[in-house]
């Protein structure tokens, strides 16, 4: 890239000159089977992209299951995942994520997955949620 200041070729920086925002919480009201919460934070950052985690924690009860959804802003999208089974909704801003294996927690228990979003000059946080 070239610098606005000295006019020469520069090497990119990583730090987009935006940090998005580091956490978002969600939780789900019980519905007979525990409930669920997804806390959103931003662990890394590029100048075209930063990497997301989400943990989900389940209540004061066990659960057997959770689904995520992770809501990026447009134009961002999703370009990796890991720790998790994600789906798309038709958009691409919406990823639905399903836990590898059962997805059992007990009460108070915890678990993660991550992902990248590619910022496209867009640096909103994910919105999340967990259900059960």
């Amino acid at each position: 890239m070239i610098s606005t200041t000295t006019g020469q070729a520069v090497a990119p920086s990583d730090d987009p000159g935006t940090t998005p925002p580091t956490t978002t919480t969600t939780t789900t009201p019980p519905s007979g089977g525990g409930s669920c919460t997804a806390t959103y934070r931003t662990t890394q950052t590029w100048g075209d992209r930063f990497n997301g985690e989400v943990t989900i924690t389940a209540g004061s009860a066990a659960i057997s299951t959770w689904t995520s959804t992770v809501t990026v802003t447009a134009p961002e999208k999703v370009s990796a995942t890991w720790n998790g089974s994600p789906s798309w909704d038709s958009s691409g801003n919406v990823m639905t994520m399903k836990p590898n294996g059962n997805g059992s927690l007990g009460a108070g228990a915890s678990t993660t997955f991550g992902f990248t979003v590619m910022a496209n000059g867009q640096w909103a946080a994910p919105a999340v949620t967990c259900r059960v």
